[in-house]
């Protein structure tokens, strides 16, 4: 890894620690750097709000920090890099090189492509909700991503006791002259292992769990029937009856709270995100919707095509909104989650219109007159 010779104040030559195949025109700006090993393939891709201090950096202070880092230098043979107008932009670039290239010395951004999910698998005749790493089974319904293990874990137990569901794993096969759990004992789960409660009873359990945390309105107006029936038995001197509402609304309660902590607006919401461009005067219009990062497009607001651009850029959110999936893929997850903590910053540097509310015309209205550019 041979430096470079550079001539020090006085005359005197001295070797520069940075090898000759680092690019000497790195900028010191926004970007994504990507170490290649001879034949181009990606060793490890970062990014920097100023790519020639970054990159340089590796060489200077002694040499890698790491062995991993260094053995990564040691193989590599070239420098890639790409300026962006914003930190954001570079953060989305890298996080999608990284999902696609999957380089070696790359490992913390890969793990976090993953979410946990809440699946019902419908193929099963007794269907339970189970937490699971990523989407997995065909015709199965998911919910989320979620960032942890906990909440879709308190969630599912909340609707496992509030609709009488089972949460025993394994498949069901009705037995009468079987022992149920204790969860029957105590009033928590309907017992279709001793066919205590039928296929269609069941099932339809389970549909209303599942539409009670999709739709809000629907738990909320659940919670009003409980209600209601609460104070039937309960003028009715059907007390048992009646603290079985009680608790059902209570499990109910617990949801909305658990609903209210994931709510997540800047996920469930489309945007449409405004970023400076690397090159003055222009500016990258990035969608995000219901959660997905559409690829950005570029806007030169000194052209005549410039509304025709935004226009496009409106355009293709509106068509994925049409064909969004109900649930995050793993590999939009990464993305999801950058654009989403920009979203809860305030939207340094840039700007982002709320697709739900704003017109096409209006969001291009807004746009032009205060485009971001650098």
């Amino acid at each position: 890894m041979a430096g470079k010779l550079s001539v020090a104040s006085g005359g005197a030559i001295r070797r520069s620690p940075v090898p000759g195949w680092v690019p000497a025109d790195l900028p010191a700006a926004p970007g994504v750097y990507q170490f290649e090993a001879e034949g181009g393939t990606a060793l490890y891709v970062g990014k920097s709000v100023n790519l020639r201090r970054r990159v340089r950096g590796y060489f200077y202070g002694g040499g890698p920090n790491s062995a991993r880092t260094a053995e990564m230098l040691a193989l590599a043979r070239g420098v890639a890099w790409r300026a962006t107008g914003s930190d954001l932009e570079a953060r989305l670039e890298e996080a999608c090189r990284i999902v696609s290239a999957r380089p070696v010395y790359n490992r913390a951004l890969r793990n976090r492509a993953r979410g946990w999910y809440l699946e019902i698998d419908w193929r099963d005749p007794f269907p339970r909700l189970a937490v699971v790493r990523a989407p997995r089974r065909p015709g199965a319904r998911h919910f989320g991503p979620y960032r942890g293990r906990a909440a879709p874990e308190r969630v599912a137990r909340l609707l496992e006791r509030a609709f009488g569901l089972r949460s025993c794993a394994g498949r069901v096969r009705p037995d009468p002259a079987g022992s149920p759990c204790l969860a029957h004992g105590i009033g928590l789960c309907g017992a279709p292992c001793i066919a205590a409660i039928g296929l269609t009873e069941y099932r339809a359990r389970v549909e209303a769990a599942a539409r009670a945390l999709a739709d809000p309105r629907y738990a909320r107006a659940l919670r009003t029937r409980l209600e209601g029936e609460r104070s039937a038995a309960s003028d009715a001197l059907a007390y048992e009856r009646a603290a079985d509402r009680q608790r059902r609304m209570a499990w109910l309660d617990e949801l909305e709270e658990e609903r209210a902590a994931l709510e997540r607006p800047w996920v469930e919401r489309s945007w449409m995100v405004g970023l400076p461009h690397a090159r003055p005067g222009r500016s990258v219009l990035i969608g995000m919707v219901r959660g997905r990062v559409l690829p950005g497009r570029e806007v030169d607001w000194a052209e005549p095509s410039r509304d025709a651009a935004v226009a496009d850029a409106c355009y293709a959110a509106r068509v994925a909104e049409l064909a969004c999936a109900s649930v995050l893929e793993p590999t939009e997850l990464v993305t999801s989650l950058i654009v989403s903590g920009w979203l809860m910053d305030g939207a340094p540097g840039g700007i982002a219109l709320d697709l739900d509310r704003l017109s096409d015309a209006e969001v291009a209205r807004r746009l032009a007159a205060d485009p971001p550019t650098r």
